[in-house]
C-alpha cells in the first residue's frame, strides 16, 4: 500500500474522527499528551479529511460540527504536537483490521502508543474492536489506552448527541458537552440589504455548507469580528415573508455600525428566541425584528 513519508519520531497517537473536539475527545487528547510527555514522545492525532460514511454510505453522512480548520485549531490550542488529516479512500476502507495497523498505520508513523475511545472500530466494515487493537499492539510493539465514556448529565457525550441538540435549536445545552458554544464562521457577503433599508443592518454570513446549522429561527448570539466580541441577534432560514428567499444567516450586531463586507465573522449560538415566522407584510416583519432586538437587549445582554 502506498504511504506518505514515514514519520520517524516516536509518537503517542490518538485515533478517531474527533468531530467537534468535544469534552470526550478532550479527555482522550489530554491522555495522549500526558503519555507523550512522560515518555518524551510526540503527541499526535490521526484522523480523516471527511467522515468515512461520505464514502461508504453518502446519504447517511452527517453534517459536521467543525470544519477541518476548526478541528485542527482546537487540537493545537490544547497542545497536540502533530495533527495528521488523511484521506479516507476506497483502498483504506477495504483493509482488514490487521492490514490497517500493519500496512497503513505502522508504515506511516513510529507508533509507540495508541489512544482510542471505548467504541473505536477500525478495518473493513469496522470489524476491528479495541480488544483487537490491544492484541495487535502486543504483536507489533505498541501499547494501547482505551478511554471510557465521558458521561455528562447522565448521557455519554458524543458528536451525534451534539448534532441533535444543534439541529433542534437546543443550543444552550451544547456548551457543557462541547466545552464552548456551537459556532459557525465564514465571510460576510452582500445580501438583499433589506435590513439597511429599514435601519436594522445585518451581516450576511457565507458559511461552510458541510457544517450543521441550528434549526431556523432567531437566536441570541455572540459575534467575533476582527478580534473583538459583540452581542448579536442572528436569524437563520428562508425568510418566508418573501417568496423564494434563499437560505441565509443574518446577524444584527449590537452597538456596531461599520462596513464589514468581506471580513471574517464567527457566530456563537447561545439561546433560541423564537421560530421562523411568515409575516403578512414587510412592515410587520421589521416591527418584529425591532421587538426581538429590544427583547434580547433587555433579557440576555449584560449591562
Amino acid at each position: 500500500m502506498m504511504t506518505e513519508e514515514y514519520i520517524n519520531q516516536e509518537i503517542a497517537l490518538a485515533l478517531g474522527f474527533f468531530d467537534g473536539v468535544h469534552k470526550g475527545h478532550q479527555k482522550l487528547l489530554e491522555k495522549t499528551m500526558v503519555i507523550a510527555e512522560a515518555n518524551h514522545w510526540l503527541s499526535g492525532v490521526m484522523t480523516f479529511e471527511s467522515h468515512p460514511l461520505k464514502l461508504i454510505f453518502p446519504a447517511y453522512a452527517p453534517k459536521m460540527i467543525t470544519t477541518n480548520a476548526q478541528k485542527t485549531a482546537a487540537m493545537k490550542a490544547m497542545g497536540i504536537d502533530r495533527i495528521f488529516i488523511n484521506q479516507f479512500t476506497e483502498e483504506l476502507m477495504n483493509l482488514s483490521p490487521e492490514a490497517f495497523i500493519r500496512d497503513y498505520l505502522l508504515l506511516k508513523y513510529n507508533v509507540r502508543h495508541l489512544v482510542v475511545g471505548f467504541n473505536y472500530t477500525f478495518g473493513y466494515k469496522g470489524a476491528g474492536m479495541t480488544k483487537d487493537l490491544v492484541d495487535f499492539g502486543s504483536e507489533y510493539g505498541f501499547t494501547v489506552s482505551v478511554m471510557p465514556p465521558c458521561v455528562i448529565g447522565g448521557e455519554t457525550v458524543s458528536s451525534t448527541r451534539i448534532r441533535e441538540l444543534v439541529a433542534t435549536g437546543k443550543v444552550e445545552d451544547v456548551p457543557p458537552l462541547l466545552g464552548r458554544p456551537y459556532a459557525v464562521e465564514g465571510k460576510i457577503v452582500t445580501g438583499k440589504r433589506l435590513g439597511h433599508t429599514f435601519d436594522v443592518p445585518t451581516a450576511n454570513l457565507q458559511s461552510d455548507v458541510s457544517v450543521i446549522m441550528p434549526s431556523t429561527g432567531v437566536y441570541f448570539t455572540k459575534v467575533e469580528l476582527d478580534g473583538k466580541q459583540y452581542d448579536g441577534l442572528t436569524n437563520l432560514g428562508y425568510n418566508p415573508t418573501f417568496d423564494k428567499h434563499p437560505y441565509s444567516i443574518e446577524t444584527y450586531i449590537y452597538d456596531f455600525n461599520q462596513n464589514i463586507y468581506g471580513h471574517h465573522l464567527k457566530v456563537s449560538f447561545l439561546k433560541k428566541i423564537r421560530d421562523e415566522i411568515k409575516f403578512e407584510s414587510v412592515d410587520a416583519l421589521i416591527a418584529r425584528i425591532k421587538h426581538d432586538i429590544h427583547f434580547i437587549d433587555q433579557m440576555y445582554r449584560k449591562k
